[in-house]
């Protein structure tokens, strides 16, 4: 074989893998997305109003722990304070497996006390002073809206169980009072 022809072939040779890959990489890609029959979780719908107080809780984060196995579920509740459930490996908002469920709910700020804009570094002295205000700042305990014993599984006292179906209603609404101290 020339020279020439041992370039060409070493050429055509690597438009070939290069072809082949991308012909492989768009058939992964197609069967990735039309699925090879059903995946993931047998999932159960899950919708339910979260109140503090009387007062629909937005931005209130609304964790279901299963008891024993399972996926743990979350939904963020809206402005009237409806949450929907979903499986950390379902669609959004899909729900969760049916089973018996721990419950937290979670909703805080950062707390106050911010120390400002940053002072120009070099005046050491303020900006070292900065410095200490924003690391304080940053390991204070943030504020809970709900009550923190809401917040952990172990003291929120709440407990739910999905069924097969739609679940909501009255069973999956929980009404949480500003002087909660936790189960």
């Amino acid at each position: 074989m020339s020279h020439c022809a041992k370039e060409n072939f070493g050429r055509l040779d690597t438009v070939t893998v290069r072809w082949a890959t991308a012909w492989l990489a768009c058939g992964c890609f197609i069967a990735g997305i039309a699925g090879c029959g059903r995946s993931g979780p047998v999932v159960q719908y899950v919708e339910g109003i979260v109140t503090l107080d009387g007062e629909p809780l937005e931005g209130a984060v609304v964790t279901f722990r299963p008891t024993s196995g399972g996926l743990t579920a979350a939904g963020t509740t809206d402005g009237a304070g409806v949450y929907k459930l979903n499986a950390l490996a379902a669609r959004r908002g899909a729900g969760t497996m049916a089973g018996d469920y721990l419950v937290s709910i979670l909703k805080w700020k950062e707390s106050d006390g911010a120390p400002g804009p940053q002072p120009d570094p070099s005046d050491t002295a303020k900006f070292e002073a900065w410095q200490r205000e924003n690391l304080k700042a940053a390991s204070r305990e943030p504020i809970y809206i709900a009550p923190k014993p809401y917040s952990d599984v172990k003291t929120s006292g709440l407990k739910v169980t999905v069924k097969k179906g739609r679940n909501s209603g009255d069973a999956f609404r929980f009404e949480l009072t500003s002087d909660f101290k936790g189960m």
